[in-house]
């Protein structure tokens, strides 16, 4: 059996200590820094997962030019969760709130492996400088 490559960006690490050995039968992960340049290395990959712990982060993945492949962002803040939620403009982000208990996060992360299996999307950001700056207010008010 083939496993699925998942790139795990995540600048603390915690994802992969509380994930990896749930899945390890079904994928092989990597971790990389948020902020990866290397575009060879992201085709690599069947999914990415964008863990988010504070404002500041948030704010870096949507300055990413495009994400080439089955993603998530996955929020250890409740507050950010919430306010993303609430932004209709944002579209096709699949959003897991990591600000649940570690059972109810691994069914959210199993389901979210399973609906985004065999379908790879290229989502292009691109969101111009105004539209950002509305956004990162929108965000800091709504936290």
């Amino acid at each position: 059996m083939i496993k699925k490559r998942v790139l795990v960006r995540d600048n603390k690490g915690v994802f992969l200590r509380m994930f990896k050995r749930k899945f390890k039968d079904e994928f092989e992960f990597s971790e990389d820094s948020f902020l990866l340049q290397n575009e060879d290395k992201l085709n690599k990959f069947d999914y990415s997962v964008f863990v988010v712990y504070d404002y500041s982060e948030l704010v870096e993945f949507f300055e990413l030019d495009s994400v080439r492949t089955n993603f998530t962002v996955c929020l250890f803040s409740k507050h950010l969760y919430n306010s993303l939620s609430l932004i209709e403009e944002i579209k096709d982000l699949i959003l897991i709130d990591a600000s649940k208990n570690k059972t109810e996060l691994f069914e959210d992360l199993k389901l979210y492996f399973k609906k985004s299996s065999g379908s790879v999307k290229i989502v292009n950001f691109e969101i111009p400088k105004m539209k950002l700056d509305i956004l990162q207010k929108a965000l800091f008010y709504l936290t």
